[in-house]
């Protein structure tokens, strides 16, 4: 298999597990390897003024208790070059690790990454057992890791690591573009190369000397220490403060846990009804990760336990792993998803990827659809991580229902609507629904950006004549606009 096929299946594997998987880029990646490539070169020529990374799209994708992830929607050209980095560079990334001294994940093996999943739990497993061995540990992570990585930080951590010349310069020049100059926040978030770069980056932790505690171990930002003595423990805790001072980050101490075993991820009062019904539940949640196993499966629902456990929506204070638990009774004993679905996804918005997940297995799509339509039209606030996967649903599930065309105008035009959450239904290659005359529109009005780039590939399945008449429209505006006008004439 080739270095381009290997690409491709490294982007491919990881493109549905993003925050925000647009077409755009996965249609262009798969479709214009080669002028991607070409577009690089261009880039990396200090001769050639035209040719840049651009400023990247500022996203907000959900997290726990309505908090928000800062992060940025990458370009295909952007997004291109980062899977091609960590691929070329993938040696980088598997450097020996002394057994003490263990971090998880975000690495390759027989040329190709290892799923964050199967790091995560291989990580809690070692977590686990550090716990048990030894009298005294102490877990924590680092505040808001990926915004507060220090552009020249990283930089010249990526040449310390043998990186050539040419690798490093790009890397510098591409971190300096896409964020307007600004020498922090410019890491994306939830795609697996900058995880590699991120996790790595702390690698310096793992090798110093000054860590005397005989076990560490960590996954991305997420540290164990552990020891028999209570004074090495600490010692080693304030020296990786230390150590984490000197690139100007901080640990968080709202998460930190002194020496005692906390069950991780379980709410501090779990409520009467989902104790008795499931017994000890351990949820898994790593730093970047949106992962969560249930330890242990439900045992058989009486339906007045099914009845109680619908009812605990109502509370106000339910956790999201108590309402992940009740959608999965809701799924498992009811043919109700239509109607609670849109529920969770106005309630939990960090669980929109369940959601999204569930909606296949909704065996009434009409009342699904009618469903969402029903919250969009309400006019509550939904925010950008809720918008784009609400049209990511109506993609995948829900184009041919009645509201399919009602839904995608409210999507559309909601209050609350985003480029990135527009472009989502701009890419859709769908011919019904006002969706040409809609895509025209941008591709028509002398722009280069999301809106414009989402509409051309969303004529992907148009007939030649009118793909050739816009496209060179389009095209005339940008290099990158040219680049993808050019993909989409040439199918």
């Amino acid at each position: 298999m080739s270095n381009k096929d290997k690409i491709l299946e490294f982007y491919n594997s990881d493109f549905e597990g993003t925050l925000f998987p647009l077409e755009t880029c996965k249609f262009i990646i798969e479709n214009a390897y080669d002028e991607l490539e070409a577009y690089l070169n261009k880039i990396a020529d200090p001769r050639d003024k035209e040719h840049c990374f651009l400023p990247q799209q500022v996203v907000y994708a959900s997290k726990a208790k309505q908090h928000l992830r800062r992060t940025k929607k990458l370009d295909p050209v952007a997004e291109f070059y980062m899977y091609q980095l960590a691929y070329k560079n993938r040696a980088i990334f598997n450097r020996k690790q002394n057994d003490g001294r263990l971090s998880f994940g975000y690495k390759f093996k027989d040329g190709k990454p290892v799923p964050i999943n199967e790091s995560f739990l291989d990580f809690n497993a070692r977590l686990n057992s550090v716990k048990s061995k030894y009298k005294y540990h102490i877990q924590f992570d680092i505040s808001s890791y990926f915004n507060s990585i220090y552009h020249h930080d990283l930089i010249n951590w990526f040449a310390s690591c043998g990186a050539p010349t040419s690798e490093v310069e790009m890397l510098g020049q591409f971190m300096r573009e896409i964020n307007g100059g600004f020498s922090i926040d410019f890491l994306p978030h939830g795609i697996y190369p900058s995880k590699m770069l991120g996790s790595h980056f702390l690698s310096y932790i793992d090798y110093s000397m000054l860590i005397k505690s005989e076990e560490m171990c960590r996954f991305m930002d997420d540290f164990i220490i552990a020891s028999d003595s209570k004074e090495t423990v600490t010692k080693d805790f304030q020296a990786i403060q230390k150590l984490l001072g000197q690139k100007s980050l901080n640990i968080n101490s709202h998460k930190t846990q002194l020496y005692i075993d906390a069950n991780e991820g379980i709410d501090a009062q779990v409520d009467e009804v989902i104790s008795n019904i499931f017994g000890e539940i351990t949820i898994y949640h790593g730093s970047d990760v949106g992962y969560e196993t249930f330890e242990h499966i439900m045992r058989e629902l009486t339906p007045e336990e099914v009845t109680s456990l619908i009812l605990l929506l109502d509370k106000i204070n339910i956790s999201d792993r108590e309402a992940s638990l009740v959608l999965e009774a809701i799924n498992s004993y009811t043919n109700e998803l239509h109607k609670y679905l849109p529920i969770f996804l106005h309630q939990h918005p960090n669980l929109i990827k369940k959601v999204y997940a569930y909606s296949e297995k909704c065996a009434d799509k009409e009342a699904l659809a009618e469903g969402f339509y029903g919250l969009i039209s309400q006019n509550h606030f939904l925010n950008e991580y809720q918008l784009f996967w609400l049209a990511k649903i109506v993609e995948t599930y829900l184009l041919d229902t009645k509201f399919a065309s009602k839904l995608l105008s409210a999507l559309y035009q909601h209050n609350d609507a985003t480029i990135i959450s527009k472009a989502k239904i701009l890419e859709i290659p769908e011919h019904r629904y006002g969706m040409p005359e809609l895509r025209e529109t941008h591709l028509k009005n002398g722009s280069s950006g999301w809106l414009a780039w989402a509409s051309a590939v969303g004529m992907r399945n148009d007939n030649k004549q009118a793909k050739n008449y816009l496209m060179d429209y389009f095209s005339k505006v940008s290099p990158i606009n040219k680049l993808i006008g050019s993909c989409i004439k040439s199918l």
